[in-house]
């Protein structure tokens, strides 16, 4: 609860200085790659997390890796604002709160559509553009397979979900014949 509210106080904080910088998906991209990179180093990931190393050397560390990148101003010194206050290990936190201020933004929505079988691309371009025309928002699916669901899908919108699948029809069917 507390990581929470503190990843959405520095998500707000990035989303405001990245909006005024006209740099808000810039910033969200760089941070996710430094995010990225925190992930697959596991050295990098122990130096950043440590109690034991000093802030100095994390910030050394911080500076080698964004030097070579490029990074914008605004990036490094909230990475590095992150390293001084030890909070190194919110930020996947802080990053999931950004993206999803970033894309309320830009007006996007993901979409969680679960399906029996992968979608084609002609059925997943048909569902996005009824999605886009029904909420007025850039859609983003995301699709996961669940054999379960027996046979046509459930789309989750933000906190609306559509049930039309197989399994959920054969249950209420199922409850209806128990009703009598």
């Amino acid at each position: 609860m507390i990581a929470g509210s503190l990843a959405r106080r520095y998500a707000r904080a990035l989303l405001d200085i990245g909006r005024e910088e006209r740099q808000l998906r810039k910033v969200l991209t760089e941070a996710e790659e430094f995010a990225s990179a925190l992930e697959r180093s596991a050295g990098l990931r122990e130096v950043m997390e440590a109690e034991h190393v000093s802030r100095r050397d994390k910030q050394a560390s911080l500076d080698a890796v964004l030097s070579p990148g490029g990074f914008l101003p605004t990036t490094k010194a909230f990475l590095s604002l992150l390293v001084e206050k030890g909070r190194m290990n919110v930020l996947p936190q802080i990053l999931s709160e950004l993206r999803r201020m970033v894309e309320e933004h830009e007006g996007i929505e993901r979409v969680e559509v679960t399906v029996p079988m992968p979608l084609s691309a002609t059925q997943k371009d048909l569902l996005q553009t009824v999605l886009e025309r029904r909420t007025g928002k850039k859609i983003l699916l995301e699709e996961s397979v669940d054999p379960a669901v027996l046979g046509g899908m459930v789309v989750r919108v933000g906190s609306t979900v559509y049930d039309g699948s197989v399994r959920t029809q054969i249950h209420q069917i199922r409850e209806n014949l128990q009703k009598g």
